[in-house]
């Protein structure tokens, strides 16, 4: 059975590089891998006040569900005024929560 790794490309664009980039990589993997594009295009900004009050979007649940069962995560991203861009941070906010 291969691993699965995630690519998560930290832009929004239809046409971003790093989703291109995620595209093109699918078809490297090395043996023993299998690379998926998961997409964070539909997450809400992430509030704790979901997961407190049980109120957590079908998005939420969804990404979660996804990466919780990958081998790895690789992060496909632009700079951004020399950090990360904010829909990434947010994607790890909500895929890193709740802490368990």
């Amino acid at each position: 059975m291969n691993k699965v790794i995630g690519l998560i490309a930290g832009s929004l664009r239809k046409e971003s590089f790093s989703k291109k980039i995620a595209k093109a990589l699918i078809s490297m993997a090395p043996h023993g891998f299998e690379f998926k594009i998961i997409s964070i295009d539909n997450l809400p900004i992430y509030n704790q006040d979901f997961d407190d009050y049980n109120n957590v979007p079908e998005s939420y649940v969804k990404f979660r569900d996804e990466i919780k069962n990958l081998a790895g995560v690789v992060f496909i991203t632009p700079e951004h005024n020399r950090s990360v861009p904010a829909v990434l941070k947010n994607a790890i906010d909500v895929g890193s929560r709740p802490a368990r």
